[in-house]
């Protein structure tokens, strides 16, 4: 097997630019674009997005919903543990990631003044919770839980997260984070696109912790990508399909939407399906769908940093990250974006 170096895919971020908090407004954020046809980027505002793309182009958004996963609950111990959900595995059980000075026991109680789940099983920093509540597992979230906001961000959530860390087109419950890039829509932009000719679809990935999962290896051919649940309809591909055929772009909104777009032309999937992606896309990888990708600014030595370099290219990736740097982008969830342009 060929060595990897995650090492080469780092660069370094002065704290000051973390974004902590949204914009008050989302499309105010700034959007870096870059031409791949003249070689050159330029700085703009995410509502400029409309003058760049062109009726028949096809955006396609992911329509999943952040649930609040994050919730704190106590051991018989008395000790705290805080769980974050990860999915749902069926018979009223779901698996979570959980933090606790220590392990909670086999079949013992996790509750608070509200709620009970007795631990089924306990495998590296995951546990399965048997559900003892009268109410469904995502609406307990939904009704207990706090939105999770990145461990980089270092406050507590807070009302206005509950907004601005969803997407305004958000409408199936599933994920743990949001799809970032997809933040900077408004329902306006949406409809000038609309009215310019065009065409909006969606896809849904529910994102998982496997999503933003460090990588701690050294070669990253090693990693592992782990899977996350999408559905997409096959309206989509017949767009996508037509965009083909006219000479259109196809513009994924993040790497979610990418990722669940290869995944399908990869395994030559075309139809309505819901299923499982563990596409793992890093540099030398053939893409065979979108020509365009909006997504904001990634974590160095991050799985979404590898993704981005395998579209535009390693070199190219980190020439845009410093001028972005230099130019006091703002980085990560909350932060502001790109547009590449490669078409």
């Amino acid at each position: 097997m060929n060595f990897c170096s995650i090492d080469d895919y780092n660069f370094e971020l002065p704290s000051s630019l973390i974004a902590n908090f949204p914009r008050e407004n989302r499309s105010d954020s700034k959007l870096l674009h870059f031409d791949n046809r003249l070689g050159r980027c330029s700085h703009k505002i995410f509502s400029d997005i409309c003058d760049l793309v062109d009726s028949g182009d096809v955006i396609i958004l992911n329509d999943t919903r952040v649930i609040p996963a994050r919730m704190t609950l106590r051991k018989n111990s008395g000790g705290s543990i805080e769980i974050l959900f990860v999915k749902n595995e069926g018979n009223n059980t779901f698996r979570a990631i959980y933090k606790s000075s220590r392990s909670p026991k086999l079949e013992s109680i996790l509750q608070n003044k509200n709620l009970k789940f007795q631990v089924l099983e306990v495998k590296d920093n995951t546990i399965l919770l048997l559900n003892l509540n009268h109410s469904d597992i995502l609406d307990i979230f939904n009704n207990y839980g706090e939105i999770p906001l990145p461990k980089y961000i270092k406050r507590e959530s807070t009302i206005e997260d509950c907004e601005k860390y969803q997407t305004v087109y958000a409408n199936k419950d599933g994920s743990i984070a949001a799809p970032t890039a997809g933040l900077h829509f408004t329902k306006d932009i949406i409809q000038k696109l609309k009215n310019k000719g065009v065409i909006i679809k969606y896809i849904t990935l529910h994102i998982s912790y496997n999503t933003f999962k460090p990588i701690t290896v050294k070669n990253y051919l090693d990693h592992n990508i782990g899977s996350e649940q999408f559905s997409v309809n096959k309206t989509t591909f017949n767009a996508i399909e037509a965009a083909k055929r006219s000479n259109k772009r196809v513009i994924a909104v993040g790497t979610t939407v990418t990722r669940v777009l290869e995944y399908c032309y990869k395994n030559n999937i075309k139809k309505s399906y819901e299923g499982d992606t563990d596409l793992f896309i890093y540099p030398g990888f053939e893409f065979k769908v979108i020509n365009c990708l909006i997504t904001n600014f990634h974590l160095p030595k991050s799985s979404l940093l590898l993704l981005v370099s395998a579209f535009l290219g390693r070199t190219e990736i980190l020439s845009l990250y410093k001028t972005a740097i230099d130019n006091e982008y703002k980085f990560y969830s909350y932060g502001d974006s790109m547009f590449l342009d490669k078409k």
